[in-house]
């Protein structure tokens, strides 16, 4: 049934042949018509294909690369997202997809004017008083304009380039098919994930596709910046904007790469890159959803010193326990601290294997400690970073892709903040906000918060134990006490039940303590100790205590 199913989503995703056909012969034009040999697609290419002379000697990745460029906005998007996995990605090829610009001609005006007439149903003149008709940028998916709004406001046009939807989403099809191909008959693909490869790349470009996700990355980050005063996040002018068409407030200042215009303007590099940073491992660290694409070009200096971010159509969501594990690994990178660092990926990946953790932290170990105590300009942390997850690859661990977003994030704010400030430390940056947040995790009101969290589960815990309980024991007693038990350890089950019921016992017993302690921590009764009421604290130890216990017995009965 699987190998039906597998030949149905393929037939599918070939139903059109015309693109399939061009992107094969492109493909095999390139050097790669062994690899389309291989796969049985050979039907789909034109009589005695043979491989284009001029780029016979050139590397197997450049080749890639370029057969991606010609082949559109689809696999320079794929291009660029395979740039972002060394994990997984022959560093070669990750150095040639590191090339790939997604600069295109911009769409003629005539176009861009019918769709957004189409997008707001009435004409341009009723919106705006003024509209650019040559693009201030183009890209592969979008192009953005100047214009003035009727209200006077300068704004920012984002324009989905039209058709981009449909054809993104037939290459989507085809990539599909290719992708359970090369498992079918490449095995050596396999370790690259082919499939999952493709999905993360259909989700992301999804996303991007939607002009109303972007819009709501806009308002949930610059609500989480209010308390950066020096920080400006563009106005989304909501009323104007739809999913194909993002009207935002205009921004007009020095790009961030450009150090001569920052020094000729009297502001202080060193500042800028230091608040730059803070801000970033603050949404990293703090609030778990951060700007994935801060190049130089989404960044602005503004002519009151304020930064300026643009473009939010990559951004990264980090769960608590990914933001957790974060702040962990800079902590253990900045001390030093092997072991730590190699847990936090054990703890984050996913692995068929067993994991031998010694051996990723001697590995770890060896590819990171020798630059310890260089010069800063000559250590590049995000290259490290992203070096230490192809080690971990290397161990079977599947590193999840918003770690993979960040540590490609920082190695882009690390080059940019070195060009404007050579001595920049991120490191330094990213550490010190680090301890900050630990620190910040055990005040008074996140332990109390946490607590509530765990008296939740107990509760809940102590609620549902006696109703399984109970069912249990009525089935048992229907059964005239007796078991119908297919293992070896019989003999034992005696002594389980006996253990299991002393721990349910003693668990009700913690859980009336525990509550206890938190109703007296709320209150605040009695005397206090490091902010926190100590007849609270001692409930909570007893608890605590009686619940050790009460798994230090079931343990020891299992040996």
């Amino acid at each position: 049934m699987k190998v039906l199913s597998t030949a149905t989503t393929i037939s599918q995703a070939f139903k059109n042949a015309g693109r399939v056909t061009e992107i094969l012969t492109v493909l095999s034009k390139h050097g790669y018509l062994d690899l389309i040999h291989r796969v049985k697609l050979t039907r789909f290419l034109p009589a005695k294909m043979k491989e284009s002379p001029r780029y016979q000697n050139l590397p197997a990745a450049e080749r890639l690369r370029l057969a991606f460029e010609q082949l559109g906005p689809t696999f320079v998007k794929l291009g660029q997202l395979l740039a972002s996995r060394p994990d997984l990605v022959p560093q070669n090829f990750v150095d040639e997809f590191e090339k790939l610009q997604d600069n295109v001609p911009g769409v003629p005006f005539r176009e861009v004017r019918a769709l957004i007439e189409s997008e707001l149903k009435r004409p341009l003149t009723e919106v705006f008083s003024s509209f650019e008709e040559t693009p201030m940028a183009a890209a592969s998916i979008a192009q953005v304009h100047g214009a003035v709004l009727l209200s006077g406001e300068s704004v920012a046009v984002k324009v989905q380039r039209p058709g981009i939807a449909r054809l993104i989403q037939n290459d989507f099809s085809i990539l599909r098919g290719l992708a359970l191909l090369l498992e079918n008959y490449i095995p050596e693909s396999k370790p690259l994930n082919p499939t999952g490869l493709v999905e993360e790349f259909v989700r992301s470009i999804l996303y991007e596709l939607d002009f109303h996700v972007e819009a709501n990355n806009i308002r949930r980050i610059g609500k989480n910046m209010e308390i950066f005063p020096k920080v400006a996040i563009p106005v989304v002018h909501v009323a104007v904007s739809t999913a194909r068409v993002l009207v935002l407030e205009r921004f007009t200042g020095v790009r961030f790469s450009d150090r001569d215009a920052i020094l000729a303007q009297g502001f202080k590099p060193n500042e800028i890159v230091e608040l730059g940073a803070r801000v970033f491992f603050h949404m990293v660290m703090h609030d778990g959803i951060f700007h994935g694409d801060l190049h130089g070009g989404n960044l602005f200096i503004l002519p009151d010193g304020r930064i300026g971010f643009i473009d939010f159509g990559i951004v990264g969501r980090l769960s608590r326990r990914v933001q957790d594990a974060i702040i962990a690994m800079f902590v253990a990178l900045v001390d030093e601290d092997y072991e730590t660092l190699a847990s936090e990926y054990v703890n984050l990946g996913h692995s068929a294997q067993v994991i031998n953790l010694s051996h990723l932290q001697k590995d770890l170990m060896d590819s990171i400690s020798p630059y310890v105590g260089m010069p800063l300009g000559e250590v590049n942390v995000g290259r490290l970073l992203l070096q230490s997850t192809t080690i971990a690859a290397r161990h079977s661990l599947e590193v999840p892709r918003e770690l993979m977003l960040l540590f490609k994030a920082i190695l882009t704010i690390e080059a940019l903040g070195k060009k404007l400030e050579p001595t920049f430390d991120i490191m330094e940056v990213g550490g010190k906000l680090a301890r900050q947040v630990i620190t910040s995790r055990y005040s008074r009101d996140r332990i109390l918060h946490d607590l509530l969290l765990v008296g939740r589960d107990v509760h809940v815990l102590a609620e549902t134990f006696p109703r399984q309980l109970r069912r249990f024991l009525r089935t048992w007693s229907q059964n005239g006490f007796a078991f119908e038990v297919r293992n070896k350890d019989t003999a034992s089950l005696a002594q389980a039940v006996t253990q299991l019921t002393y721990f349910a016992v003693v668990s009700a017993m913690a859980l009336g303590a525990f509550a206890v302690g938190i109703t007296l921590l709320i209150m605040d009764r009695g005397p206090e100790i490091f902010g926190l009421s100590i007849w609270g604290e001692l409930w909570i130890t007893a608890a605590t205590l009686l619940l050790v216990h009460a798994m230090w017995r079931l343990r020891k009965g299992k040996r």
